[in-house]
């Protein structure tokens, strides 16, 4: 069975928040932390994926914003020197027109990563991390 004490850390409280460029809602975004007690390098993460009240989000989507930068969720894999702090959110992103209704959502993120210390023969411990909270959209 996987490691899964640090999952409860993967989605932030934080809320739902609706994305507007003057006064056009482009989208919405809500932030998430890598599940460790260390930090770890974009591409450890061997797979991630979202939802929305159990509606996958196309990756097509979807922006990842980390240390000031954004990244498709395809550019990841390739992120070998963009380190993710365990103490910094990462921003997701997701561009849909009008945004999200106001109210109580149910957010799913599952990421399956690396865990790049553990390293040995070849072999590297992988996590799952799948979790599914509800948060407030405002």
């Amino acid at each position: 069975m996987d490691f899964q004490a640090y999952n409860k850390i993967l989605i932030c409280k934080d809320n739902i928040k609706n994305v507007l460029v003057g006064d056009v809602t482009v989208g919405y975004a809500f932030k998430i932390k890598y599940p460790s007690y260390r930090g770890a390098f974009l591409s450890c993460i061997e797979d991630l994926k979202f939802e929305m009240d159990g509606e996958p989000i196309p990756a097509s989507q979807i922006s990842f914003k980390l240390n000031g930068k954004d990244f498709l969720l395809s550019e990841i894999p390739e992120c070998f020197k963009e380190y993710w702090f365990v103490r910094d959110p990462a921003t997701i992103f997701v561009r849909v027109p009008g945004g999200i209704e106001k109210g109580e959502h149910r957010v799913r993120v599952y990421m399956k990563h690396r865990v790049p210390y553990t390293g040995y023969f070849g072999q590297y411990l992988t996590l799952t991390s799948d979790v599914t909270e509800t948060r407030a959209a405002e």
